[in-house]
Order: structure tokens, then C-alpha cells, then sequence
């Protein structure tokens, strides 16, 4: 059977439900973001203690993404998209009933959190079951673009809500309603199954040897974890850029540059969309240019970041505002451009029985990173009264994660249990 018959047109409604469902849920990640300024003021909390807000949702992401890819591998995507969307859903729409306590809008973004975790890890397995090989990079970076998506809208959505006359616990329920259209869609279009002759040329498509890795030997790999470690770098500088840049922008000075939450909304704009275009890009420079290596796609992240994330702390920069969004945009594009390569190794070294659990591992092990340096940004906005040393520390971090990614390659094993236990699982899930 040809590769037109085994993968089918339907591949492109589960990128859709996938791509809705993410969005969905990073509108609701950042709908505080560029408001945080009225939270922090509203909840009676400094600037610093409500970063925390962002470092919870994150702290949450990682968690739960260890497992989310355990959910995915064993109950299907349907299972994990519905959850994760409630998760996020969920508490965004009760905002306006228990947004009045600091306390409980921990408890809410903690559970908010958990939903990017379970539909993270739904990305893995959706383009390896139902993209052939040479769209992986591309499928993978469509979705993974939706983050930076819904972040771009959340952000700039968000001010003009609030500017209505809106509450900031109103803008997050109002900014709820599109996960509840998400959900729907992920209960009518991803139950069907893939086609079993695509599980089957998977297996004889395997990179050597990579079809009888189990998920227990996998963790014996170096590439497991050094992978894991170059996303929990890249994710450092993904989730500050996402979640303190729009009020770095928005506070004002000597704290931040000073623009007021909807100058703030738009400019921070710039960088998120530069970022749906580099993570798309990414993914057809996974396909066609570097045949299937990582390792470009990442370097040139890295070093964009590092080179182009520490002048925006510098008064020469961040008081230019050409040179500031040119900056902007740069990271945008460097904290981007690599994810999708970063999937393609997983689908490419991982057979597909534990693919989702492997995405659910370097991502949620990774995202701790995001959360770390939400962290660090936040104690030292507090201690500072400032944001550019939690700046400076996403060009140190991409530094770091650039020298982890030259020692990330595919490991070439000789594991002695035949691949069929894999395969069982699979058809079993």
C-alpha cells in the first residue's frame, strides 16, 4: 500500500483539534502576563511575588508533562487533549469566583498548568502516527507554533479587554471560552485511530536499533538525557521570554522600560509572531535542509538567544524602541526555531510505543527549566526592583544549552529484546 493510501487528508483535522487545543491553552497561560501589573496591584502582592503566577503555571507544565506522555501512550490522544484542556479551561472560566485571593489563584494556575503538560505530549504522536517522515519537521512545527500563537493573542487580547473596562479575573474568563470550543472539536475529530499499516512501516522505518528501545532502557541512553537537558535550557529561555518580557515592557521604570500594558501587548507581539514563523520554519529546516539533524537548527537558536536576549536590559537598547523590538524579534526567533528539530529527533530515535512518554520526559524534565528561571526571574525582580538580571540570565542559559547541544547525538545500541513487546503496547493503546 502506497503512502498516499496509509497516511490519509484526515492527518490534517488532528493537526487542527491539536493546534486548537494548544492555542487554547497558552491564551490561558498568558492572559495574565501583560496585565500583571493590575494583578499584582488588585491581589496587594509586589511585582516579584506575582511573577510567580507564571512560574507556577510552568512549575505545573513540567510535572505533569513526565506523565502527561504516559497518558498519551496508554488512553490515546483524545484522553490527553480533553484533560489538558480542562485543566486549563476549567479554573480560567471560575476566575472571577475565586480571583479575589492570592492563594487561590496559585491553586488555579497550578491546575492550569497541568493542561499544557497533557497536550504537549500529544505532539509526539501525532505526527508520528499520522505524518509520513518527510513532514514531521513541518507537522511538528505547525503545532508547536501555536504556542507562540496563543501567547501572541493571549498578549495582545488580554490589555484590550481590561482597557473595556474589564476586570483581569473577567479577561481570563472571557479569554476561557475558546477552550470549551477546543474540547469539542477534540472529542469529535480525534478518536479515530491511525492506519495500522502506518504503525507497520514505522517499525521497519526506525533508525537502527531504535525500534527495540524499551521506555526503561531508553533512560540508559546519554541522548535521553542530555536531550533533555538542551530543552530544559531552551525552555528557560522560551517561558521568560513568553511570560516577563510583556511586563518588563509594561512596568514602569527604573523596574521596566515603562509602556503601559498595551504598548506592552503589541510590541511584545512582534517577537511572538516572528516566533510562529521560526518554529515552521524550523520544521521545514528539519526536512529539507538538514535531512533529519537536530543539531543546526539548534545551534543557530541558542545562538541567536544568547547573542540578541541580554541588550534589552541595556539602557542603550530598551530606550530605541527600533532597537528593542529588532532585539524582540531575534530571541523570538531563536527560542523558536529549534523545537520542532527537537521533535523530529524524539519521532526519529524513539520507536513509536513510547514516543509520547519521550516527548512527555525531555519536555517535562526541560520545562523545569521554565520554571526555574520564572523563579529566579521573580526573586530577583524582587530583590532588584528590576527585571534585567532575569534577562541577562536567558542570554547565560542559551550559552549553556548551546554546549549540551554539540554533545546531543542519536545513540546506536544493541538491545537484546525484540522490538515485539513495543509493538504490542502500541496496538494495545
Amino acid at each position: 500500500m502506497g503512502e498516499k493510501a496509509q497516511y490519509s487528508s484526515y492527518r490534517w483535522a488532528m493537526l487542527v483539534s491539536a493546534c486548537l487545543a494548544i492555542i487554547s491553552i497558552c491564551i490561558d497561560m498568558i492572559a495574565i502576563s501583560p496585565v500583571l501589573g493590575e494583578v499584582a496591584k488588585d491581589l496587594n502582592v509586589e511585582m516579584g511575588v506575582a511573577t510567580n503566577l507564571m512560574m507556577g503555571f510552568v512549575l505545573a507544565t513540567a510535572s505533569v508533562l513526565i506523565w502527561g506522555g504516559v497518558v498519551v501512550d496508554k488512553f490515546g490522544v483524545t484522553v490527553a487533549t480533553v484533560l489538558g484542556l480542562l485543566c486549563a479551561t476549567i479554573p480560567a472560566t471560575l476566575m472571577p469566583l475565586i480571583g479575589q485571593n492570592y492563594g487561590m489563584v496559585m491553586v488555579a494556575r497550578l491546575v492550569q498548568g497541568a493542561s499544557l503538560g497533557f497536550a504537549f505530549a500529544i505532539i509526539g504522536p501525532t505526527v508520528v502516527l499520522w505524518f509520513p517522515p518527510k513532514e514531521h519537521g513541518l507537522a511538528g512545527g505547525i503545532i508547536i507554533a501555536c504556542i507562540p500563537l496563543g501567547s501572541a493573542l493571549g498578549g495582545l487580547i488580554s490589555p484590550m479587554i481590561l482597557a473595556a473596562g474589564s476586570s483581569w479575573q473577567g479577561v481570563v474568563a472571557l479569554l476561557s471560552l475558546l477552550g470549551w470550543v477546543a474540547i469539542l472539536m477534540a472529542v469529535i475529530i480525534t478518536r479515530r485511530p491511525p492506519s495500522p499499516e502506518v504503525l507497520q512501516g514505522l517499525m521497519q522505518a526506525m533508525q537502527p536499533a531504535a525500534g527495540e528501545i524499551t521506555f526503561k532502557k531508553a533512560f540508559r541512553l546519554p541522548m535521553t538525557w542530555i536531550g533533555a537537558l538542551v530543552v530544559f535550557f531552551n525552555t528557560w529561555n522560551l517561558y521568560c521570554f513568553l511570560n516577563l518580557i510583556p511586563p518588563y515592557l509594561a512596568a514602569p521604570s527604573p523596574m521596566g522600560v515603562g509602556l503601559g500594558p498595551m504598548t506592552a501587548g503589541k510590541l511584545a507581539l512582534a517577537g511572538t509572531i516572528v516566533g510562529i514563523i521560526a518554529t515552521i520554519a524550523g520544521g521545514s529546516f528539519f526536512d529539507k535542509i538538514a535531512k533529519g539533524n537536530q543539531k543546526i537548527a539548534v545551534l543557530i537558536g541558542f545562538i541567536l538567544t544568547a547573542l540578541f536576549a541580554f541588550p534589552m536590559a541595556l539602557p542603550s537598547v530598551y530606550g530605541n524602541l527600533l532597537l528593542l523590538v529588532g532585539c524582540m524579534m531575534l530571541v523570538g526567533w531563536g527560542v523558536n526555531f529549534m523545537g520542532a528539530s527537537l521533535n523530529g529527533f524524539i519521532a526519529m530515535n524513539y520507536p513509536p510505543s513510547i514516543v509520547g512518554r519521550m516527548v512527555g520526559w525531555w519536555f517535562g524534565f526541560g520545562t523545569f527549566g521554565g520554571a526555574i528561571g520564572l523563579f529566579l526571574g521573580g526573586k530577583t525582580i524582587g530583590a532588584t526592583g528590576s527585571f534585567k538580571t532575569a534577562i541577562i540570565l536567558i542570554s547565560i542559559s542559551a550559552v549553556i544549552g548551546m554546549l549540551l547541544d554539540l554533545l546531543l547525538k542519536p545513540q546506536q545500541v544493541s538491545i537484546e529484546e525484540s522490538e515485539t513487546e513495543g509493538m504490542e503496547a502500541l496496538l494495545e493503546s
